[in-house]
């Protein structure tokens, strides 16, 4: 039996899809040590304690210390090391 206060299923289902529509971009954490951002359109600086990506809205600039881009494709970065801050530019 569903009581009034339960959410139907499908409708994490349509924020993920808006989500997808937004052109944000999408980050995925690993704790603080691992961030794979998707919808990067370019790594605009590098440096051990600071990164910056940037996609179609933003610059997200990931801080920290022993920073590294160990994954790079047309799409997605990822980045680990120690993370200690993420910024979102617009």
């Amino acid at each position: 039996m569903q009581r009034k206060s339960d959410k139907p299923k499908n409708q994490s289902t349509n924020s993920i899809a808006l989500d997808l529509n937004s052109g944000l971009p999408i980050l995925d954490m690993l704790g603080n040590r691992r961030i794979t951002i998707e919808g990067s359109t370019g790594v605009l600086r590098y440096e051990s304690e600071n990164i910056k990506i940037n996609t179609n809205k933003m610059v997200v600039s990931v801080c920290g210390r022993g920073l590294t881009v160990k994954c790079i494709s047309a799409v997605d970065v990822v980045i680990e090391g120690f993370i200690t801050g993420i910024d979102f530019i617009t």
